[in-house]
């Protein structure tokens, strides 16, 4: 078992074609996949302190994903875990940047050896 498998990552976006592609790229961890910003606050509920990162889009179907990522850097559990934004809206860069994320991905980036390696990065 690889140090990576042992590493858990949310990937929140409503794009299913985004998720089946992170999914692959990023097989040797174990991932969560959320959909909406529903369900996302309920993994962070569940799964919180767990995790070691988070990929969160900024476009979701019932919330900005601003909104969560405000709302996971005021939580005195969640604040710690790295988050990397993607999004098309490259003008977001700066803002999120400003709000605690420690990357921007402008959309689309599917380039899976950079994906791989920027979140080995992350991960430390």
């Amino acid at each position: 078992m690889s140090d990576q498998s042992k590493k858990k990552i949310l990937i929140i976006d409503d794009a299913e074609v985004n998720q089946l592609l992170l999914s692959r790229i990023l097989a040797d961890y174990e991932l969560l996949n959320a959909y909406n910003g529903g369900q996302a606050f309920e993994l962070l509920q569940e799964n919180g302190t767990g995790l070691d990162l988070i990929i969160l889009d900024l476009v979701l179907p019932d919330m900005n994903g601003l909104e969560l990522l405000r709302f996971m850097k005021d939580n005195d559990q969640l604040k710690e875990i790295p988050v990397i934004v993607m999004s098309a809206q490259g003008q977001m860069e700066q803002t999120t940047l400003e709000m605690g994320a420690v990357e921007f991905w402008k959309k689309p980036f599917w380039n899976a050896q950079e994906v791989q390696s920027r979140v080995a990065k992350v991960l430390g």
